[in-house]
């Protein structure tokens, strides 16, 4: 049986996420602070596929949480389903190495989907996109070595929607829907061509898209964004369901922007704020 840990002071969330999770033959243990998640990742570290974790926890920081998990390297994927639906806090938890971000109050079936795409077991390790999409920033940072080595450029950038009226506003309120599913899955299938043979381009988490280009310098990558963006504008024309959002498109390169791949993901996050 598939086993994950739920950490979340909400024990009806955590009941709900493992009454969910037990149709899908998969196993919830629950945690209800760090301290006792950390205790079950030192007993039963090797079985678990998944951390499903709630970053605005009442009595601790769920961000350092994350931190921590991160810090102690463990090979586990990590699901935010959270309370907190700013898009400074998706940045944030994007940049510490989240694989996905899903909102309170949340679909049944829509959790359960992801569960089943994140969680970690023998057959999704064999799998080239699903290993890409639960370990973007360890793919990222092989890939910094081979350009480290072949002394080449290498692009990082990252793509999401913003609803036009809110864009400018700090502290934007996210709402995922079905609706903004379903149009990021079209997007993903219109925009992917670009970067066919090029490199790494994926959907990551529920509204953005990721992307790893080796040898390619900024010129290369200013001429793909303008190409990303012309084949959005085209796309806003002639689908009405695009008229109230606008594609953004940041981006830094190696080493120009920095030589280590925590730099590159704080040069991309500082642009983000600041759209």
């Amino acid at each position: 049986m598939k086993k994950i840990i739920v950490l979340d002071d909400m024990a009806y969330i955590r009941y709900r996420v493992r009454l969910i999770l037990k149709d899908q033959d998969i196993d919830v243990y629950e945690s209800y602070s760090s301290y006792d998640l950390f205790n079950q990742l030192s007993d039963k570290g090797d079985e678990i596929g998944l951390i499903i974790l709630e970053i605005g926890l009442s009595n601790e920081d769920g961000f350092e949480v994350l931190k921590k998990i991160r810090a102690k390297d463990y090979k586990i994927p990590i699901m935010i389903l959270t309370k907190l639906s700013t898009r400074n806090d998706f940045i944030k938890c994007i940049k510490e190495g989240a694989s996905e971000y899903i909102l309170k109050p949340f679909d049944s079936k829509i959790l359960a989907n992801r569960v089943k795409r994140l969680i970690r077991d023998e057959k999704t390790e064999s799998g080239y996109e699903e290993i890409i999409y639960l370990n973007f920033q360890e793919y990222l940072s092989k890939q910094i070595d081979i350009a480290r080595e072949d002394r080449k450029n290498l692009s990082v950038f990252m793509m999401n929607l913003t609803k036009i009226e809110t864009i400018r506003v700090k502290n934007e309120k996210i709402d995922f829907n079905e609706k903004y599913f379903f149009l990021l899955d079209s997007l993903y299938k219109e925009l992917k061509g670009i970067f066919k043979n090029l490199g790494l381009f994926e959907k990551y988490g529920f509204s953005a898209f990721v992307g790893v280009l080796p040898d390619c310098d900024k010129n290369k990558m200013m001429l793909l964004k303008k190409n990303v963006i012309e084949k959005y504008n085209i796309l806003k024309k002639a689908e009405n369901r695009y008229k109230n959002y606008d594609l953004n498109v940041v981006f830094a390169v190696y080493p120009e922007d920095g030589n280590k791949k925590q730099n590159l993901l704080d040069k991309i996050t500082m642009k983000l704020n600041k759209l």
